[in-house]
C-alpha cells in the first residue's frame, strides 16, 4: 500500500473516503451500507486511503473504528455524532475534514447535503483537491422538485453550496443513467460518470428457489419510508392478497409513515408480517423465506423515488426475481427475464402481481437463475470497485 510521509514523519493515505454513516452502523439504509462495501474491497486491494464518517447508528451505541472492519492499515476516523445525527452532526466534523482533506491527493464523497459531505466538498474547494462526489439520490427529479415546493431553506443550502461544489467536482458519480440525467438536468457541464452500486458475490449465494405450497410470498427490504412507496403497495396488497399469499417486511421507520404501515399490519396478521430491521445474516434468511422481492418505489403521491435500491442486488444476488416499476436503474430487469416491471399505479401493481401469481415452478426458478447471472454480470463488487478507485485515485502519485 503506497503512502506519503509529510515533514514530522507522518504518513498519510493517497485517498481520503468521506460519508455521513458507516455500516455497520443501522437506522441510515443502502448508502452506508453500499460505502462499506467498496472501502472493503478498496482495502482488499491494497488501495492507500482513509475513511472518514460519524459513528452515529440508530438503536445501536455509537461505532468505534473497530466496528467498521477494515484492517488496520486503513485509518478510520469517526467523529462523535449529536443533534442531528441523521445529517451526520458532530463538532469535531470541520478541523478534522480539513486536515484530512488537506493531506489526502484525492477525495471521493459519498453523499451531498450532509453536515461531513457539504464540509468535505468546502475543504476540497479550499484546498483544490480533486473531488468525485457521489449524488446517491439526491438531485433525483421529484427529490428536488420536493425541496424546491416544501423546504426552501434547503433548497437555499443547495443553490449555496450543495450544487457549486458539485460543479466544481474532478467527476459526479451516479449509480443509474435516470440519476444521472438529473444531475445534467441541474449540472449540464459536470463530468457525470455512472457506475452502479454492487455486492460481494461471495457473501450472498444464490438460494434455491422457495417450496412452493400454493401461495405467493412477497418480501419487501428497506427503509419505511415515502421514497420507497411501501405503504401504497401495503395498502393495494391487503385489498387484493388471495388466501395464504403473505407479504414479509423487513426494515425501520419512524414518523406516521411507519406508524401507518405498522398499524394495517396489525390489521391482517394472516397477509403481512413485520419483521423490523435485519443484519446481513437475518437477510439472507429473509430473501431465502420469499418467492419475490418488491421494490416500489414511485407508488404514492409526491413524486419523491428512489433511484436504485440496494436491495434489489441482494435479492438478485440471492436468485430471487423482482418487481419493481420503471424510473430506476432497473429499467430493463424484464428483459433481462429477472423480474417484472409494473406501471406505478393501482391497476399496474394488480396486474402484475396476477403475473406474478401465473409463474409456475419452473420459470420461477429461470427467472431467479436470470437474476443471479444478472448480478454476477454487472454488480459483482471487486470490478466494480475498481472502476470507481480509477476514477478517484487515478491521477494520484504512485
Amino acid at each position: 500500500m503506497l503512502r506519503e510521509a509529510d515533514q514530522s514523519g507522518s504518513v498519510h493515505p493517497k485517498v481520503l473516503l468521506v460519508v455521513t454513516h458507516i455500516a455497520p452502523a443501522t437506522g441510515y439504509g443502502g448508502i452506508a451500507e453500499s460505502t462499506a462495501r467498496i472501502a472493503a474491497a478498496w482495502a482488499r486491494a491494497g488501495h492507500s486511503f482513509a475513511l472518514c464518517s460519524s459513528n452515529a447508528s440508530e438503536g445501536t451505541p455509537p461505532l468505534t473504528a473497530g466496528d467498521v472492519g477494515l484492517p488496520p492499515e486503513v485509518p478510520v476516523h469517526l467523529y462523535p455524532a449529536h443533534g442531528w445525527r441523521r445529517w451526520g452532526f458532530g463538532l469535531g466534523a470541520p478541523l478534522l475534514l480539513l486536515r484530512l482533506c488537506r493531506r489526502a491527493e484525492a477525495v471521493y464523497i459519498s453523499g451531498i447535503a450532509t453536515w461531513p459531505t457539504s464540509l468535505a466538498a468546502l475543504a476540497c474547494l479550499l484546498f483544490r483537491r480533486p473531488a468525485v462526489i457521489a449524488v446517491r439520490g439526491g438531485l433525483m427529479p421529484g427529490h428536488i422538485a420536493h425541496i424546491r415546493r416544501h423546504k426552501p431553506a434547503k433548497w437555499l443550502f443547495y443553490r449555496c453550496i450543495t450544487l457549486p461544489t458539485l460543479a466544481a467536482a474532478q467527476a459526479v458519480h451516479a449509480t443509474s443513467a435516470v440519476e444521472a440525467d438529473g444531475v445534467r438536468a441541474l449540472l449540464p457541464d459536470a463530468r457525470v460518470e455512472v457506475i452502479p452500486n454492487a455486492i460481494d458475490l461471495a457473501e450472498w449465494p444464490s438460494l434455491p428457489p422457495r417450496p412452493r405450497d400454493g401461495a405467493l410470498t412477497v418480501g419487501y427490504l428497506g427503509r419505511l419510508s415515502p421514497e420507497k412507496g411501501i405503504l401504497p403497495f401495503l395498502t393495494l396488497w391487503l385489498a387484493g392478497h388471495r388466501p395464504g399469499e403473505r407479504l414479509l417486511i423487513a426494515g425501520a421507520g419512524g414518523g406516521e409513515y411507519a406508524a401507518e404501515i405498522a398499524r394495517l399490519a396489525a390489521g391482517a396478521p394472516e397477509a403481512v408480517e413485520l419483521r423490523g430491521y435485519l443484519p446481513s445474516a437475518g437477510v439472507r434468511a429473509f430473501l431465502d423465506a420469499c418467492d419475490l422481492i418488491v421494490l416500489p418505489s414511485g407508488l404514492g403521491e409526491g413524486g419523491v423515488r428512489e433511484n436504485f435500491g440496494n436491495s434489489v442486488i441482494e435479492a438478485l444476488a440471492a436468485g430471487r426475481p423482482v418487481l419493481t416499476s420503471p424510473g430506476m436503474a432497473w429499467d430493463d430487469l424484464e428483459e433481462q427475464e429477472a423480474g417484472l416491471l409494473f406501471a406505478p399505479h393501482a391497476a399496474g401493481v394488480t396486474e402484475t402481481l396476477d403475473r406474478a401469481r401465473a409463474l409456475g415452478p419452473a420459470r420461477l426458478a429461470a427467472m431467479g437463475a436470470a437474476a443471479r447471472r444478472l448480478a454476477e454480470k454487472r454488480y459483482a463488487l471487486t470490478p466494480v470497485a475498481e472502476r470507481l478507485w480509477r476514477l478517484v485515485g487515478g491521477g494520484v502519485r504512485t
